[in-house]
């Protein structure tokens, strides 16, 4: 079973989340798209994970242009675990990709120098090794160079045909410039090195003399010109023939040399791939150590216990849109332990926002992040699952209740594995007296399960069974409402905003039976619904 599924995901922006992981080679690409929850009786991993990850975002702050670099080296990294694999299957590699895995194995030996330049012990499975045997069988004159060639010194048979073709290519220049001299001498007219000469077609004299000589044959012409160039002698195609020669043999060695450099490789391809790893290993915690800074993250404390304590929680997405508005994120404290606990108080309260920032930083934590509040501590989930009743459009009434009531299931059966199940203002989109009831019957259900339940409610007395936990939102319980109705007498323009500023978006423990806070009556009185039509609504909640 899933710890999460795609849905829930979406709905916790853990792929937001993920996007913000920022590594730079396609070994740490490899290693995030893998990342998987740390599950219950994973603890003490987790907590391993969480340690590497603080001590890197430590080091980042005292090291920083050390990271500079590293990080410069590792966008260099290349993906060659195809080109790897291919010599391990038996394939002879290409120039190119020696050329490439050549420039990997000093960028093996350059971050390996880098990470030895500061006191750090970097974990021994983010270790990489320089490989120094292999370095220098791709580079044979030592000359440090990230470039490759089939160098003379694999082969002294590669060295004695390349020198052999030289002298033939010598030969053709040399009997080419004797040709042409002689013609230059004849004619008394240019010839360009190639063997071309371009003729005036009004030059009829020497166009006449070129057309009889049997060194000179028609090219081409333009409008203005014509063109000749050399016919081939004897001597020439003697001398190509022979240069066609050990330009075969020459290529005929070359992937002779090419299939022995690539069995070398084959030899060392556990250990290639073991930099490899280590380099995904160090890139992707890296880059959890620099999103922690920063988010101003905190690495949560992993416990045994199933609880969640959540210290000044900060949602990222939700603060992120605000900063924009050059507005605050209201940081949010909550303390959860097995069983049932229930949110409530009106629209704008922030509820769903809360239910979400408990998923998303559980998720976080789980997946080895750091985590952006000031204090959190937990329990492993088994899964997480949550319910936001704007998945769906509210209006499909029963059709939504029902795909929520299914996913609600799911979770249900698994309430013996210590997940974490949060729904959102459920049956919304049934009729208030049935919506109460089954709200009322989950909530008992779950409240003696092994698993965290947060359910957010509009509905009366769901949250007041005797062992659920009642959160409530702060609102505007602490409003001077006398003086914000005079700041919106003269702040018309700002209307809801100006409220929303007022919204204290914080939970309070209730310790007894409450009914929830009448905040949408107070706003809609403070937004100048008529009086005797809030006189009237009132009225029905005393009665109802």
């Amino acid at each position: 079973m899933k710890f999460i599924d795609k849905e829930i995901r979406k709905s916790l922006d853990l792929d937001y989340i993920l996007n913000k992981v920022r590594v730079n080679t396609p070994y740490g690409k490899t290693n995030k798209d893998a990342l998987k929850a740390f599950l219950p009786g994973e603890e003490k991993s987790l907590r391993k994970e969480l340690d590497k990850v603080e001590a890197f975002a430590s080091l980042i702050s005292r090291e920083r242009s050390f990271f500079i670099n590293l990080r410069n080296l590792f966008v260099h990294v290349k993906d060659l675990r195809h080109s790897i694999s291919r010599c391990i299957e038996g394939y002879i590699l290409t120039e190119v990709e020696l050329f490439e895995i050549k420039n990997l194995i000093i960028l093996f030996r350059e971050i390996k120098d880098e990470i030895e330049k500061i006191n750090f012990s970097i974990p021994k499975d983010m270790k990489v090794e320089s490989m120094i045997e292999l370095e220098e069988l791709l580079d044979p004159r030592e000359e440090g160079l990230k470039t490759f060639y089939i160098y003379d010194e694999y082969s002294q048979n590669l060295k004695d045909i390349r020198k052999e073709k030289k002298d033939i290519e010598k030969r053709i220049a040399f009997e080419k410039k004797v040709i042409r001299m002689e013609l230059q001498h004849e004619l008394g007219i240019k010839i360009r090195h190639n063997g071309e000469v371009s003729v005036p077609k009004s030059d009829i004299e020497i166009i006449n003399r070129i057309e009889k000589h049997p060194l000179l044959m028609y090219s081409s012409e333009t409008y203005m010109d014509l063109k000749y160039k050399f016919k081939s002698t004897d001597m020439l195609d003697y001398l190509e023939r022979q240069l066609e020669d050990y330009k075969q043999r020459e290529e005929n060695e070359e992937f002779k040399i090419r299939s022995e450099l690539s069995k070398e490789i084959a030899e060392e391809s556990r250990r290639i791939f073991n930099n490899m790893e280590a380099i995904g290993r160090l890139d992707l915690t890296i880059a959890k150590a620099y999103l922690a800074i920063d988010i101003g993250g905190v690495k949560p404390n992993i416990t045994t216990e199933h609880i969640i304590i959540i210290n000044d929680g900060r949602h990222l997405r939700v603060e992120e849109a605000l900063m924009q508005k050059r507005k605050e994120f209201t940081p949010i404290t909550v303390s959860l332990n097995q069983g049932v606990t229930c949110i409530t108080g009106a629209n704008m309260g922030g509820k769903t926002v809360s239910l979400k920032l408990i998923g998303m930083l559980c998720a976080m934590a789980q997946y080895g992040l750091f985590v952006p509040c000031s204090k959190m501590e937990m329990g492993l989930h088994g899964f997480i699952h949550i319910s936001i009743g704007d998945w769906q459009s509210s209006d499909q009434g029963l059709s939504t209740f029902g795909s929520e009531v299914e996913g609600i299931q799911r979770a249900i059966d698994r309430v013996k594995e210590k997940g974490l199940i949060l729904i959102d203002e459920l049956a919304r989109g049934t009729n208030p007296q049935e919506g109460h009831a089954i709200s009322k019957a989950i909530v008992n259900y779950l409240k003696d399960k092994e698993s965290i339940s947060v359910i957010t409610t509009h509905y009366d007395n769901v949250a007041n069974s005797e062992g659920v936990m009642h959160l409530q939102v702060i609102g505007l319980a602490n409003v001077d409402y006398k003086k914000l109705k005079e700041e919106l007498k003269y702040n018309k323009n700002y209307g809801i905003d100006l409220v929303t500023q007022y919204m204290d978006y914080r939970l309070r423990v209730l310790r007894c039976n409450s009914e929830v806070p009448r905040d949408a009556i107070n706003v809609a009185r403070l937004m100048g619904l008529h009086k005797d039509i809030v006189a009237m609504a009132e009225g029905e909640l005393e009665e109802s």
